[in-house]
């Protein structure tokens, strides 16, 4: 990026928010803290009217726009993907805002690059698969919960379980928003079960305000979930596990979902390690692919292995 477009992007990145911090700025832009410096003081020689707080960072003075903003095409292109990945909640608010807001970017593209965004539309498609219940995802969940983490705001939510196949009542101070491989996550502390959690928005049947607020300062932080969530990554159990050469054209994506780290090709097959934090879990997902694998370690594994194979020859023998 040239330092002419630098500064343009710098221009709508202060815009977009109340403060701006030197080292957001510095990481954003990879340049370095005097180099901000110097942009900001050139922008403000432009007369750009940008002020500053101490200790919060850099702001534009209330009041000041850029003239509208044009996209390439591979911005547009960017924000069309966008709306594909958000086809999964196509029956909720936040998909159809995200679409009214791509209609509004359409109608100030010039001509070329509608109709290689028009190109484009016809060629990407997605295509999904539930191996789960399926529980529709509530149209305004999305806007509950948002509200919810801005206001600071406890809810009660009705979340389902798909392991116990059951539901439960739950009121849960709210934290944040996160987006974990394919799925939205609310992450909060459950007061039911006194800890940290993350509940998968679609699995949400039910919500409301229970009236209460969170304190001020909050007794519990997103910065704490991450830190825990980090801790729990740290205390992973490693899996290593051969699998036949037969068995990995069926594998797909699906070793990703399972903790994958690394492999390497072996006579006959390939030699995968994983990290779980479950070993029963993982077991039980071993199980599908019969004698087509083997377990190297732990020997915990090996052991529930052979416990599960019992279990099923037992129920299943004449």
């Amino acid at each position: 990026m040239n330092r002419t477009d630098r500064l343009t992007a710098m221009i709508i990145y202060l815009q977009g928010r109340s403060r701006v911090t030197v080292e957001d700025l510095s990481e954003r832009y990879d340049i370095s803290k005097r180099t901000v410096y110097r942009d900001l003081r050139a922008l403000q020689e432009a007369g750009v009217p940008i002020g500053s707080e101490a200790g919060k960072g850099y702001f534009i003075v209330k009041g000041y726009h850029l003239p509208p903003v044009m996209f390439d095409k591979n911005e547009a292109a960017a924000l069309l993907a966008g709306e594909r990945l958000m086809e999964k909640w196509s029956e909720t608010k936040l998909s159809q805002s995200y679409t009214a807001a791509l209609d509004k970017i359409r109608s100030v593209l010039r001509s070329r690059e509608k109709e290689y965004l028009e190109t484009l539309d016809q060629h990407i498609k997605t295509f999904s698969f539930s191996d789960e219940r399926a529980i529709k995802t509530d149209y305004q969940v999305f806007v509950f919960l948002q509200d919810a983490v801005v206001n600071r705001e406890v809810i009660a939510i009705k979340y389902y379980s798909p392991y116990k196949d059951q539901f439960t009542q739950r009121d849960v101070e709210p934290l944040g928003l996160l987006i974990r491989g394919n799925y939205w996550y609310l992450a909060g502390w459950c007061r039911l079960r006194t800890d940290y959690r993350m509940f998968r928005v679609d699995r949400i049947e039910h919500y409301k305000k229970t009236g209460g607020r969170l304190a001020d300062p909050p007794e519990h932080t997103l910065q704490e979930f991450s830190e825990q969530s980090l801790r729990e990554e740290q205390d992973l159990q490693e899996v290593v596990v051969c699998f036949d050469q037969e068995m990995i054209r069926y594998m797909g994506d699906q070793k990703y979902y399972r903790g994958w780290v690394s492999e390497e090709a072996v006579d006959g097959g390939v030699q995968m390690t994983f990290l779980t934090s479950s070993v029963e879990y993982f077991a039980r997902w071993l199980m599908m692919w019969g004698d087509g694998i083997t377990v190297q370690q732990p020997e915990q594994l090996k052991k529930r292995v052979r416990e599960l194979s019992e279990e099923l020859y037992r129920h299943h023998r004449p």
